[in-house]
């Protein structure tokens, strides 16, 4: 659950920052806060490798490999959002991504994964859900729409 809360905060934190200040650059704040978020969740690919491989199912070969070429992808990702003049291609990118990854939170909570949540089982999916759709509207919002 505290992943759940880090993951908000940091994602949302940019943009409030960004309003308080009056700043005028509030939709690079809101790609800082999905860069953040996906700098968060590629650390734990490398520093949490076995707990994220119990989060595939066991017929995903080479589970370690994926879980680290995702972490990449993910740094990726953290770097695109906020270098690219125009992040629709990472937007999209991300979108897919998230909607790609969600089955194995699914997988990891029906498994009672001790990682992340997971071991709540199915209710953890009534605040990873949420959480999910926010990070894709999220992503839509700062990445798509404000560049479309």
């Amino acid at each position: 659950m505290r992943n759940i809360v880090i993951i908000v905060v940091l994602l949302v934190a940019p943009y409030l920052i960004a309003t308080l200040l009056r700043l005028d650059h509030l939709a690079i704040a809101g790609r800082m806060g999905v860069s953040a978020v996906f700098l968060f969740a590629a650390i734990g690919h490398f520093l949490k490798t076995d707990s994220m491989a119990a989060m595939l199912p066991a017929f995903v070969p080479a589970r370690r490999t994926v879980i680290y070429l995702s972490g990449i992808l993910e740094v990726l990702f953290a770097v695109a959002v906020v270098t690219m003049g125009n992040p629709s291609l990472a937007g999209w990118t991300i979108i897919f991504y998230l909607i790609l990854i969600f089955p194995s939170n699914v997988y990891a909570a029906l498994q009672r994964v001790p990682f992340g949540g997971h071991s709540l089982g199915p209710r953890y999916l009534v605040l990873r859900l949420p959480l999910q759709l926010l990070l894709i509207v999220w992503t839509y919002w700062f990445c798509l729409r404000a560049h479309g």
